[in-house]
């Protein structure tokens, strides 16, 4: 099998869609009004928001890049 590397398009979206979720995590951090505050309810919905995201953005790229061979 022919094995060439990623083209630089590919690494540079990688790159931005890191420095993406970085930059969401560390605003969510700033903007919390009190830590103490946030409930077991509240996190469990948020872990839910974030676990979904993350499976769409896999199947999505999947799809686009991995599913044609």
């Amino acid at each position: 099998m022919n094995q060439q590397p990623a083209p630089p398009r590919r690494l540079h979206r990688a790159g931005i869609l890191v420095a993406l979720m970085l930059f969401g995590v560390v605003w969510l951090v700033f903007t919390f009004p009190d830590p103490a505050q946030i409930d077991r309810r509240s996190l469990i919905a948020l872990a839910v928001v974030i676990v979904l995201a993350a499976f769409g953005g896999i199947a999505f790229s999947w799809r686009r890049y991995f599913g044609r061979r």
